[in-house]
């Protein structure tokens, strides 16, 4: 085996954790810690809630801003565009056979699986040099005879295989026309936030309705480990809740 940190790991997307990083995962580990609730961990929540603030400041959420940390981007996909079909069926009276959430062909793989977990189908939007943009997402929309099934849409801020960030201000202008889930992808690329020369690329990320950033990327924390962020907390609590039966 060779550590992803090691200079010989050569493959993916390496892990650089810090010394002090795996000191504290080790103590966290020792300490036989479960942070799901305020009364077994409230340190460990805490200190959640404060390096989720740290993310939410970083794209510019508003103050409500929240969510919790997930073991990976693929389950940060999943869980925000769970709450994002769940939201779009609220909303709506009149629900379609199969919702779609919009995806060009640069979306990470595990969109695509996390759609068939929920049943949802691809709404592929055409990209502009690589990249999704408010104009292509507009178009495909607009092409399309049914259109009102669409209930999200993913962004990408980085991709994996070249970095390139989607037009996310652009999109965030269709999302918010259309009334459209805006879910930003940035568990790879995300961290670029914190590099002023970089910080233009992002722009529009503010509008987002959920969001994922991996710190185990490049923010030098240990595998695995994903920030996922909602604008609106609630709704993700909401979608948690228990429905009752329906009739057959």
């Amino acid at each position: 085996m060779i550590s992803c940190d090691s200079p010989r790991f050569l493959s993916f997307i390496p892990a650089a954790p810090t010394k002090a990083s795996l000191l504290f995962d080790m103590i966290v580990s020792a300490s036989s810690l479960q942070g799901i609730s305020w009364l077994e961990a409230a340190g460990a929540v805490h200190a959640e809630n404060q390096a989720l603030r740290f993310v939410s400041d970083l794209a510019g959420l508003p103050e409500g801003a929240g969510g919790c940390f997930v073991a990976g981007g693929s389950a940060g996909n999943l869980s925000a565009l769970a709450v994002a079909r769940e939201a779009a069926a609220a909303r709506h009276r009149a629900t379609p056979d199969r919702w779609r959430v919009a995806v060009s062909e640069q979306t990470h793989s595990s969109v695509a699986n996390t759609l068939r977990m929920l049943g949802c189908a691809p709404f592929d939007v055409a990209t502009d040099d690589a990249r999704m943009t408010g104009a292509t997402l507009a178009a495909a929309l607009d092409a399309h005879p049914d259109a009102d099934s669409v209930c999200a849409v993913v962004a990408t801020a980085g991709t994996t295989n070249a970095g390139i960030v989607d037009d996310i201000s652009g999109i965030a202008e269709v999302c918010r026309t259309r009334g459209l889930w805006l879910h930003v992808d940035g568990a790879y690329g995300a961290a670029a936030l914190l590099a002023p020369s970089a910080r233009h690329l992002f722009d529009g990320v503010e509008h987002a309705d959920s969001l994922v950033v991996d710190p185990h990327k490049w923010l030098y924390a240990p595998f695995d480990c994903a920030a996922l962020v909602y604008r609106e907390p609630h709704l993700r609590a909401r979608c948690t809740r228990r429905r009752p039966p329906t009739s057959t």
